[in-house]
């Protein structure tokens, strides 16, 4: 390539005349279109199209405020079910639930602490908020649930389970009430569906 076209030249030539460089300078930058601009033709100006921002979605504080309390509730379930006593004591539980579904929660934790048994493994929740009409909310959660009966000091499972529970994890579909009172979301009501169910969110 020529030099003065903007290329770097592969060995050295004699020197030419100025009118002589002139118009062999035409000739090459009029037969290579890619050195336009090294021989003085200034290339067309595009301007680059301002990219537009991506609005932030906007949470519904009540919409917040559910899956918080829901989330909180799932984990002070794990948290009781690690250690459970008899003597119905649960004031984790006593935050999060209400009505039947607490004393229902509470019912199932003695028998289990009676027994000698602790859960081990966890509940990951994926909830959703399908529905709010004033104090009283609906969520579908397709939780990942991994727990388990196992004796109490231990993380062994217990064999063989009680209570018709499982030591194989699997995704759980529930449909639950909850209830605003004094300001704080509590459930009230869960109920666990037999129908398959598929995740808010991509994975475990």
């Amino acid at each position: 390539m020529n030099r003065a076209c903007g290329g770097a030249s592969p060995q050295r030539h004699r020197p030419i005349r100025r009118r002589q460089l002139a118009q062999l300078l035409s000739f090459l930058c009029g037969a290579a279109a890619v050195a336009l601009a090294a021989c003085g033709s200034t290339p067309a100006q595009t301007s680059a199209a301002t990219p537009t921002p991506t609005p932030t979605p906007t949470v519904d504080p009540t919409v917040a405020a559910i899956i918080s309390a829901y989330d909180q509730a799932t984990a002070a379930w794990v948290a009781a079910g690690a250690d459970p006593t008899t003597d119905n004591d649960y004031p984790g539980l006593d935050e999060w639930y209400t009505g039947d579904e607490l004393s229902h929660e509470v019912s199932v934790l003695v028998l289990i602490a009676q027994e000698g048994l602790v859960v081990g493994g966890t509940d990951m929740p994926h909830p959703v908020v399908t529905s709010v009409d004033g104090s009283t909310a609906t969520v579908q959660d397709c939780s990942w649930n991994t727990q388990y009966a196992a004796d109490k000091g231990t993380t062994t499972p217990a064999s063989p389970q009680p209570y018709g529970w499982s030591t194989a994890s699997a995704w759980e579909n529930l449909t639950v009430t909850m209830l605003l009172q004094t300001g704080t979301w509590k459930i009230s009501d869960e109920v666990s569906e037999a129908t398959p169910c598929t995740p808010a969110s991509a994975s475990p």
